[in-house]
């Protein structure tokens, strides 16, 4: 990924402080640090980046000139490239947060679990040498089992007698 200055994600606010700075005619170091949000080694290499002039000693920019520099960066090829990327990472980060929400395991509260083998979903079928669970996902398996093993230590006995090799009770 291509790296971007810092500031590109703050670039319209940017824009909209040194348009509205009208009584300003220059910027200085201490005016770049305070609308760019950065340190006073920043904005001093910001100066020199858009052609800031040594002016009574002090380097400053010319407001309009950086205004007109700010546009253009924000009509160029470099910013797009960066939106570009923001949005493609805003993308990902969407299908990854889907993705962990669907492998989520959601166990139910003890008022909800089933206590009894009997009353378990028909997805899950158990009987003397096998165990069998219809299930969508991952998240639905786990659900499914703890469901299971809830209901198994709530009636041991008779999920014992139902899988033992010689049980009446099989299922």
């Amino acid at each position: 990924m291509a790296r971007h200055p810092e500031w590109f994600e703050r670039l319209d606010t940017i824009t909209e402080v040194v348009r509205q700075a009208e009584q300003l005619e220059w910027l200085g170091r201490n005016e770049i640090k305070a609308v760019f949000r950065c340190s006073e080694r920043d904005s001093i290499r910001l100066l020199h980046k858009f052609g800031a002039e040594e002016k009574d000693n002090v380097l400053s920019l010319d407001r309009a000139s950086l205004l007109a520099q700010l546009e253009a960066i924000r009509a160029g090829s470099t910013y797009a490239a960066y939106l570009r990327q923001r949005q493609g990472v805003a993308q990902q980060l969407s299908v990854a947060r889907a993705q962990a929400a669907s492998r989520e395991l959601r166990v139910k509260s003890p008022e909800e679990r089933l206590a009894r083998l009997e009353d378990l979903p028909p997805t899950i079928r158990w009987r003397r040498g096998r165990f069998e669970v219809l299930y969508q996902d991952g998240a639905d398996l786990m659900r499914q089992l703890a469901e299971f093993l809830i209901a198994a230590s709530a009636q041991r006995e008779e999920f014992f007698a139902g899988t033992e090799p010689f049980s009446e009770h099989a299922r």
